[in-house]
């Protein structure tokens, strides 16, 4: 028997969700995968932030939105409104936790529950801010596998559902996950904003309107599509870079620049992408 949240079925066969009802299937990401199954089969403790990055992405270095950024494709994979959070709620300077009403897990032995119980108990270690040389554009970029990796979440979230773009709960430890309008089929740009983020800062599509055109050609020419969530930290513009063919091949990439105010971002992100998409074959 399989883990049920909300009427969905989780299939770790497919890495996807089926509806118990209407049959309905949305893939999801390895990562994303392994979160929702954490959550579940922990519902209604608390999970930290520490213990879950260090559950979900084990020793890899994730940048800082990459967890809310996961919770809140899980919350539109699920049907779960992002402002009531009746299913994962974020527990402000705590992390998350699933409401086990809305959770039915396999039976499992006494013996196995007893494990479960314990291994919750545990303090997670804390996982690493990723770094990135100061003064200089730093990228880089991981292909994923099969249908693996963020980028089949971000197509189950932002195809055709309008629900995927309202806010997070508006509480100073949820960041709020904001779509950007782009005039682009191709580019679609996502800020994660905070109660302390500088408010004179820019948005990204702004930013990269003057070279809008040039970067969408070079998406054109190699049939990929972009996803881009970003947030700024003081002089920092971090962000992560979705790239998506029509074969479901997906590749991430981490574009962050210190010191953005002083920064070429339009030469120096065009850049990076080209090198990236230049070692991807055409499907």
């Amino acid at each position: 028997m399989s883990i049920i949240v909300n009427n969905w079925r989780m299939d770790p066969s497919l890495n996807a969700l089926i509806h118990c009802e209407t049959g309905e299937t949305r893939r999801l990401g390895e990562y994303h995968f392994i979160l929702l199954e954490t959550l579940a089969k922990n519902a209604d403790t608390v999970l930290t932030r520490s213990y879950l990055c260090a559950e979900v992405w084990k020793n890899r270095i994730v940048g800082g939105n990459s967890l809310p950024t996961a919770i809140h494709a899980l919350r539109v994979a699920i049907d779960d409104d992002g402002k009531q959070q009746n299913i994962i709620k974020t527990v402000p300077k705590k992390g998350y936790q699933c409401n086990k009403d809305y959770v039915s897990l396999p039976e499992s032995s006494p013996a196995e529950a007893v494990i479960m119980t314990i291994e919750t108990q545990e303090e997670a270690p804390s996982v690493a801010e990723e770094i990135q040389p100061t003064a200089l554009p730093a990228a880089g970029s991981k292909k994923h596998k099969g249908m693996m990796g963020l980028a089949l979440v971000v197509a189950i979230v932002f195809v055709g559902s309008t629900v995927g773009y309202s806010h997070l709960k508006n509480t100073p430890d949820a960041p709020q996950l904001v779509k950007e309008s782009v005039n682009s089929p191709r580019i679609k740009i996502f800020h994660l904003t905070s109660a302390g983020e500088n408010n004179s800062a820019p948005l990204l599509s702004q930013t990269l309107l003057p070279g809008k055109d040039k970067l969408d050609n070079c998406l054109s020419t190699h049939n990929i599509t972009m996803t881009t969530y970003y947030k700024y930290v003081r002089n920092r513009l971090e962000s992560d870079i979705v790239l998506r063919n029509q074969c479901n091949g997906s590749w991430q990439l981490t574009f962050n620049v210190e010191g953005w105010q002083n920064s070429d971002i339009n030469s120096a992100m065009y850049q990076s992408l080209e090198k990236l998409l230049n070692t991807v074959q055409k499907c």
